[in-house]
């Protein structure tokens, strides 16, 4: 084992073991024996309560994050209000410069990439957004429709996207319309450089999008992890009984000088 793995070993093991000895002491009002050795003797003995606690408890480890996880699945999917998404796309060429033109140079569609990014600065401005809650006479203000509708480049292409997420997908879709109908317009008025056509319709997601699921259930399986970890390896330290002569080293610090082996006479 390397350096710095030791080191993340050691963090590690000091973070879940001061869990435990917390929890001990709440338990019992004072932390549980422990041997007193030196620094490479207490990071050898350690290292043996991890692999012991792990080797234990690993059914309980496992099912405790694998809980936590669903647990976390299932908050993400019935507790959590569903959005819907609606997106449109629209292509960015500079001026004298056709869709079907085959010679188009490189200096051109590098031109329109930059252009995208203008355009969509523009679509995310409140002039625009104002226009789009007045064509559907929406009750709401710039600052809400913004966090509802964001246009921005696709990487690496002359394509402006709009995509609308909200909890009504109906509502979703009919701004979506008013960006396809409003936007080209509005763009071609205010940029000479170059022009804004609509790509296709609006898309609209069949399936609706639960909100930070991944990471709720990414976060929820570590807790359980973490949680799991702490106990066993508590219940480990706990654990006085002398199992093996490595047990011997470790409380009495001295070494084992033989073994009597438990035959049967029988």
């Amino acid at each position: 084992m390397s350096e710095a793995q030791n080191a993340a070993f050691e963090a590690a093991y000091k973070v879940a073991y001061e869990a435990a000895m917390e929890a001990a002491q709440a338990v019992s009002g004072g932390y549980p024996d422990t041997p007193v050795v030196g620094d490479q003797d207490t990071l050898e003995l350690s290292f043996r309560k991890i692999k012991n606690a792990l080797k234990k408890y690993w059914i309980l480890i496992a099912a405790t994050t694998l809980i936590f996880a669903i647990l976390g699945f299932l908050y993400s999917q019935f507790l959590v209000t569903p959005k819907y998404q609606a997106s449109v796309n629209m292509i960015v060429q500079t001026n004298n410069v056709e869709a079907n033109d085959q010679n188009v140079s490189n200096e051109y569609v590098n031109s329109a990439k930059n252009l995208a990014k203008t355009y969509s600065q523009i679509l995310n401005s409140s002039k625009v957004q104002n226009m789009v809650i007045k064509d559907l006479g929406l009750d709401m203000s710039s600052l809400e429709i913004k966090k509802l509708a964001v246009a921005e480049p696709v990487t690496d292409s002359q394509i402006v996207r709009v995509n609308v997420i909200t909890e009504d997908a109906t509502l979703s879709k009919q701004i979506a319309e008013a960006y396809l109908k409003i936007g080209p317009e509005a763009l071609n008025s205010l940029v000479e450089a170059g022009k804004c056509n609509p790509v296709s319709g609006v898309e609209v997601k069949k399936d609706a999008i639960r909100p930070g699921m991944k990471r709720t259930v990414a976060l929820m399986g570590l807790v359980g992890l973490a949680l799991s970890f702490a106990f066993a390896l508590f219940r480990e330290m706990q654990n006085h009984f002398i199992v093996d002569t490595d047990d011997v080293k470790d409380l009495l610090g001295v070494p084992v000088l033989g073994v009597i082996p438990d035959l049967s006479l029988a």
